[in-house]
């Protein structure tokens, strides 16, 4: 049983709800396959219980009373009993009862860490992100928003009872679990996330992005099953190579982990992913790409050869992302007619496609209007290591890489930096 505390869960939250999705996570052919097959239709059977849309917790879920939803709880599990007392085999029936506990934690856990989460106050969060993004008031008036976001508290009391809940008869190190079990893998990575703002919190010296680096000693600390950890380290090196910025933590990381390893898929693709990274720092020639623009024209990176590029990867589903759409759509008027031309490369779901057009056509966005294959799988997604957006990408005329990770359009060194090279 584990009993780390969960005080610090909601700030974790909120960031996760600002980034909206933002993060996706990579492919993971060719290492050990992971299975969910334990029981079947969980979200189904849970929708009869909890509010949902699609998929998705509906806010309506965050203004239930406590009692409400763990008995709403208690009851989707027993909706679960019968499929679970039908396994004639004992070991694998105890594998769909904990499957049901730890998606139900997982339930419990997310609820706790929104409670009290408004529509409305979540609307104008997303509103004041956009439009005022880069005047004066934005960091209080965001911080205003996300306190009014929040109409109602837990007590001590309440947190208590539904840490425990959600802690409670856990157990980090079960790998048949692990391989067969979303749940049980999502709860796992949730309890490092705990442990890392709690019994950790002081061990990053790298801020925010440090927190995967953190992670790693926590899961070598923590997890002591061979396979539950060697999976979980080379999930979180992945993570770090694309996300961390920090170019010296990036080369111990990835030294560490090739140099304890000894799964030689997880070498293959920590190695490519790190090749990314390096070709993205040694002012190499690009890869290139052919989409298709917002009217239906295919457009490659060669096409645009003798000019400057500057890439916005962005989604229609991005509050962060269009919370730069003002900055960029000023860095093009600004720059119309420089030797340079700015492309909007969306990462919109292949179903979403129609929604992307008609966003952009809406809002009258300018530039090249890109929208990748393939989504985050796009080749070219993958070869900037890309997984959380919104990112940009700087090539010169030559089509070579200037910065895989360029500055935003808010940030004012960035035009800086292109009135040095367009001079």
């Amino acid at each position: 049983m584990y009993n780390a505390s969960i005080d610090s869960m909601k700030p974790w939250f909120i960031i996760l709800i600002l980034m909206l999705m933002s993060i996706n996570s990579f492919a993971q052919s060719g290492k050990p396959i992971l299975k969910d097959d334990l029981l079947k239709d969980k979200d189904m059977f849970l929708a009869r219980f909890i509010p949902m849309a699609d998929g998705q917790y509906l806010h309506k879920l965050y203004q239930l009373p406590i009692d409400d939803v763990i008995n709403r709880i208690n009851d989707f599990k027993a909706a679960l009993s019968p499929q679970i007392e039908q396994e004639q085999a004992l070991a694998v029936r105890v594998l769909k009862t904990k499957d049901a506990d730890y998606y139900s934690k997982n339930v419990l856990s997310w609820y706790m860490g929104l409670y009290g989460m408004d529509s409305i106050g979540m609307e104008n969060l997303n509103k004041i992100m956009i439009e005022i993004k880069g005047t004066t008031d934005y960091p209080k008036l965001v911080d205003s928003a996300i306190r009014k976001a929040f109409v109602k508290r837990l007590n001590i009391e309440e947190r208590a009872l539904l840490t425990d809940m959600v802690n409670k008869d856990s157990e980090l190190n079960d790998e048949a679990l692990f391989r067969r079990s979303a749940a049980y893998r999502k709860w796992i990575n949730d309890y490092l996330m705990r442990l890392r703002n709690t019994k950790y919190r002081a061990d990053s010296t790298l801020g925010y992005e440090g927190n995967d680096i953190v992670k790693i000693k926590i899961i070598n600390n923590e997890i002591t099953n061979t396979f539950i950890k060697e999976y979980l380290n080379y999930e979180t090196v992945c993570t770090v190579l694309k996300m961390v910025k920090n170019a010296a933590a990036k080369e111990e990381v990835y030294k560490n982990f090739m140099a304890t390893t000894t799964n030689p898929a997880y070498k293959e693709e920590v190695g490519k992913i790190y090749g990314n990274y390096k070709r993205m720092t040694s002012n190499a020639l690009s890869p290139d790409f052919n989409y298709t623009d917002v009217n239906g024209k295919p457009v490659s990176l060669t096409d645009l050869r003798g000019k400057y590029v500057y890439i916005d990867v962005w989604a229609t589903w991005c509050t962060p992302c269009k919370a730069e759409i003002p900055f960029l759509t000023k860095l093009e008027e600004d720059y119309h007619g420089k030797n340079i031309y700015f492309v909007s490369l969306s990462v919109d779901k292949e179903k979403d496609k129609l929604e992307w057009i008609s966003y952009v056509k809406e809002h009258n966005l300018q530039g090249i209007q890109l929208i990748a294959d393939k989504d985050f799988s796009s080749e070219f997604i993958k070869k900037f290591n890309i997984n959380s957006i919104p990112r940009f990408i700087l090539i010169d005329p030559q089509g070579r890489i200037i910065s895989g990770d360029a500055k935003r359009p808010s940030n004012p060194e960035l035009r800086k930096e292109l009135d040095a090279l367009l001079r």
